[in-house]
């Protein structure tokens, strides 16, 4: 596997390498060895998560408070625009954003730190996107900021989005970013 480090801090773009003969192609989507070379915190993922999104749709932006819930994101079939917000206030790259198209010819996953928020807009037909993640979901957790905020200007790929009704009701960052420190400030973010 290529593991490349990102613009944002602790953000990481793995790229596996398929092995293909005449029957097709075999690939290993997960190596704790090899993802943890790269300084991933690999070993304690709890839970695996999928989603299946029809064209447009997007999913996010979301986070945990407390530093939890690091992801390994990747699309297995389809293709997204997937959108990483550093929301780390102690972090050399907090509010800056990266965005990267996954999909299931080139295989590409991310890692995405604990604290960033996480989003994603589906640009095939149906996209699968499946993450495992290294905390259990605790909803008392729960962090979303507004997926069409001005301050972050992400420009979505495609008009007309489909949002869920919770998605679409996300604060705006200003209001979230009067309590990052809470929820974030006394957790310390290692370089990387």
């Amino acid at each position: 596997m290529l593991i490349e480090k990102s613009r944002i801090l602790g953000l990481r773009l793995v790229t596996p390498r398929p092995i293909r003969d005449e029957r097709g192609w075999f690939m290993r989507t997960y190596s704790a060895d090899e993802h943890g070379s790269a300084d991933m915190p690999v070993e304690s993922f709890v839970q695996e998560n999928q989603s299946r999104s029809r064209k447009g749709t997007i999913r996010g932006l979301h986070t945990r408070c407390e530093l939890r819930e690091a992801k390994l994101v990747r699309v297995p079939h389809g293709r997204i625009f997937d959108v990483v917000v550093d929301l780390r206030p102690t972090s050399s790259t907090f509010l800056q954003w990266e965005s990267f198209v996954l999909d299931d010819e080139e295989h590409r996953q991310l890692l995405v730190p604990a604290g960033c928020g996480h989003g994603f807009q589906a640009l095939s037909d149906e996209a699968t996107v499946c993450y495992k993640v290294d905390a259990p979901y605790d909803p008392a957790l729960d962090v979303a900021v507004a997926w069409n905020d001005p301050e972050l200007a992400i420009n979505w790929p495609l008009a007309d989005p489909l949002v869920s009704a919770r998605d679409q009701a996300a604060p705006a960052l200003a209001e979230v970013k009067n309590r990052l420190g809470d929820w974030f400030g006394k957790y310390s973010v290692h370089a990387g």
